[in-house]
């Protein structure tokens, strides 16, 4: 548990320069859209630890055609958010990805404008007075062409990784004692998606995926504490001692499915000092392959960030409904199959804030 807050430290005193968007995601923190922030982030409500690291914070508006890649990781623990704050393991469950991506920018008009206000500022007789009024008139004229027709942007991205799970599971079968019931399961999986982006404007992005993925029914599994006793007698005296198990009781099943992720962003200026980005409805389609004991699962949800403009931290919440269409038979009312949960997010440098017409 020392190791994670030296971790943590350590990230939270770095002076990288980031800048970029953020992105709201669904309770898994996954999310089809690639724009956001190098930042970390914890989810209060699934006791979870993410980060993640791009090259966004290189974009050039100028460059009809740019090259992104990035990489993220995620940990939880399976035993609640109570045990990570008491001495439990924090990465029973854990994902790490990377993605490569092209991003054309179709906003062509301003592209020349643009290359002649960096030959200026490049020369080496900048600054001087005739020079800066040409940059300032050559700005003008963009917000110009800007304000008559929003940007437009399209990304294309390959993305892949592995996803793991350590958990003790409960089973009687083969056992020759109690203590042999709590065997450890280890599974590794991998997963491969495909993806576009799009923006249009300052405020909207829309993202949509398609994914195949090695996955297990981890979460379909009833969890428990179980608590076992051994007493040693010698004479007239007994030694007792208690071992506690936190495990998975259930047939587990590991099995591959392809999914279906959409998101709908939504950028907002609250005021001047604050900003907001919305995910206005997410959906996740999940299929199993060959495998008749898995039920397909349909998701959807909405979420939102809250930030300070240029500023490094981030707050957000997100309703999600876990089984839209009850098709694990876990409760005939909607609400209960409705979760709810809290994420804070430390970005490595200023969130950068989009300019939105007054």
């Amino acid at each position: 548990m020392k190791t994670l807050f030296l971790t943590l430290l350590t990230v939270l005193t770095m002076h990288y320069i980031t800048k970029a968007q953020l992105v709201a995601e669904d309770a898994s923190g996954e999310s089809s859209i690639l724009l956001n922030a190098s930042s970390i982030s914890f989810n209060l409500s699934e006791a979870a630890l993410s980060a993640n690291w791009n090259n966004f914070r290189k974009l050039a508006v100028e460059k009809p055609h740019q090259m992104l890649w990035g990489i993220a990781a995620r940990g939880s623990n399976s035993e609640g958010l109570s045990e990570l704050f008491n001495g439990g393991q924090f990465t029973p469950q854990s994902r790490i990805g990377a993605f490569i991506a092209l991003r054309r920018n179709y906003q062509n008009s301003t592209f020349e404008l643009l290359k002649r206000i960096r030959d200026i500022q490049a020369s080496e007789d900048f600054p001087n007075e005739a020079a800066i009024n040409t940059v300032r008139q050559l700005n003008d004229q963009i917000k110009s062409m800007r304000s008559q027709q929003p940007s437009k942007a399209l990304t294309s991205y390959i993305s892949a990784g592995l996803n793991t799970d350590n958990f003790r599971r409960y089973t009687e079968e083969n056992s020759g004692s109690l203590g042999g019931r709590f065997s450890k399961v280890s599974f590794r999986g991998a997963f491969v998606s495909a993806g576009l982006n799009y923006e249009y404007g300052r405020r909207w992005t829309f993202g949509l995926s398609a994914g195949y993925e090695r996955y297990n029914n981890l979460d379909s599994l009833s969890a428990r504490d179980y608590k076992l006793s051994n007493t040693t007698v010698i004479g007239n005296s007994q030694l007792s001692t208690e071992t506690t198990y936190h495990a998975y009781a259930g047939e587990y099943i590991a099995y591959n499915r392809i999914n279906f992720k959409t998101d709908a962003l939504y950028f907002a200026k609250v005021s001047d000092d604050y900003r907001l980005v919305w995910n206005t409805l997410f959906t996740r389609v999940y299929l199993p392959l060959s495998e008749n004991r898995i039920n397909r699962l349909v998701q959807a949800g909405t979420a939102v960030n809250f930030y300070k403009s240029e500023g490094k931290f981030a707050g957000g919440l997100y309703a999600q409904s876990d089984d839209l269409f009850n098709n694990l038979h876990s409760s005939d009312r909607f609400h209960e199959r409705i979760s709810f949960g809290f994420v804070a997010k430390y970005a490595f440098s200023s969130i950068m804030s989009r300019d939105f017409p007054k």
